[in-house]
């Protein structure tokens, strides 16, 4: 069987695409090629997880006119081209994208050469390649059933994101040992701050700031990211230059966290984020409470603020607009959240959310469109939407 994956341009389009190529490598024997562009994320994440990849010069669609929109468009027809070539020489039996602007030339040279796609949707609202290739797809999963209104429903499988099996295996982890294991106290209740890959800077100032107040009452592991962790640094010495030492002992800042990263999040008892598709889903696996801070738009409506508003409304999660946020509120909505039932709440209401099948039900329908790909039939009724 031979399964064509493509999906780049950042980590919360390749990291899935991986999760679901790896399962179908070492549980189906699939021979996997990757297909990416020659300038994303993905020319170092796929072949260090021991993937072939052919890359090609994918275009990004941006929704404002600039001198990188204009490079973008002229890159469309010559990556369409390469991309035509690749699927032609490959025949896979059947595609799998999660996103990118990598993924539009992927799904129209599957559906030029008749190899039926799986598109598959993380956040709420679809982006702008989903938009322009759901169309052409023989099945979409989503992750959240907020999703279904923008797709056909007899062809849309709610399956979840694809969750990394390390969060998976965390779950075997009591939360006192996590935070032993990170050489944190183990009885004191544990905050976790995080931006994302990159950071996010008026998060990291406003957790500065809030520090002499919040390690009153918790401890506070924050991650700043890279490029803002010296200046976070700086920030949070200032403002705790005050406080006890056995105070101070309580906060500790990391510029970014790979391996440990599940065991921090199951070490939380409460997490201060973004509200990105991944993180969420991982979140409502792990059933951690959150206060979500989107990030806010740029033009148009934020995705993470659709993600976030879905997770509100269920009760699984408190935001707080980025705009909204400042120390004052940040310290008595964690304080309140820690003393409360509140935690309790949003915990059952996570599991709502969770679906930590999603990788192994992504791969399946994978196959299932592989294996019919001559007759394919609408979407089974036990997951269909």
């Amino acid at each position: 069987m031979r399964i064509l994956i493509s999906g780049g341009g950042t980590g919360g389009h390749i990291y899935p695409a991986l999760a679901v190529a790896t399962y179908l490598r070492d549980t189906y024997n699939a021979e996997i090629l990757y297909l990416g562009s020659d300038d994303g994320l993905e020319t170092q994440l796929v072949p260090a997880a021991g993937f072939r990849m052919e890359t090609i010069k994918a275009g990004k669609l941006q929704r404002y006119v600039s001198v990188k929109t204009v490079k973008g468009i002229a890159r469309v027809p010559v990556g369409m081209v390469q991309a035509l070539g690749i699927v032609r020489k490959f025949r896979p039996d059947a595609t799998f994208t999660s996103g990118g602007y990598v993924a539009v030339p992927a799904g129209l040279a599957s559906k030029v050469n008749g190899v039926p796609l799986l598109l598959h949707q993380q956040d709420v609202p679809p982006n702008l390649s989903n938009k322009l290739i759901g169309p052409l797809a023989s099945r979409i999963s989503i992750a959240f059933a907020a999703s279904q209104q923008y797709f056909p429903a007899n062809k849309t499988l709610l399956l979840g994101n694809p969750i990394r099996q390390e969060i998976l295996d965390v779950r075997q982890i009591s939360v006192q040992e996590a935070r032993k294991r990170l050489g944190l106290d183990p009885e004191l209740p544990l905050l976790l701050v995080t931006g994302g890959s990159q950071g996010a800077r008026h998060l990291n100032q406003v957790v500065a700031r809030a520090l002499p107040e919040l390690l009153q009452f918790c401890q506070v592991l924050q991650i700043s990211g890279q490029k803002l962790f010296a200046e976070t640094q700086t920030l949070a010495e200032s403002t705790m230059a005050g406080l006890e030492e056995s105070l101070r002992q309580r906060y500790r800042l990391v510029a970014y966290l790979s391996d440990e990263m599940p065991l921090a999040l199951q070490a939380s008892e409460l997490v201060v984020c973004r509200a990105g598709a991944a993180t969420l889903s991982e979140l409502a696996v792990l059933e951690k409470p959150s206060i979500l801070v989107p990030l806010p738009p740029a033009l148009g409506s934020s995705p993470q603020e659709l993600n976030a508003e879905t997770f509100s409304r269920a009760h699984a999660a408190e935001v707080i607009r980025n705009d909204a946020l400042k120390p004052g509120l940040l310290i008595s909505r964690v304080q309140h959240d820690i003393n409360s039932a509140s935690l309790l709440e949003m915990a059952q209401a996570l599991k709502g959310f969770a679906r930590p099948d999603a990788t192994q039900d992504i791969a399946a329908a994978v196959v299932e469109m592989a294996q019919s790909k001559d007759t394919l039939a609408p979407a089974h009724k036990g997951r269909k939407v």
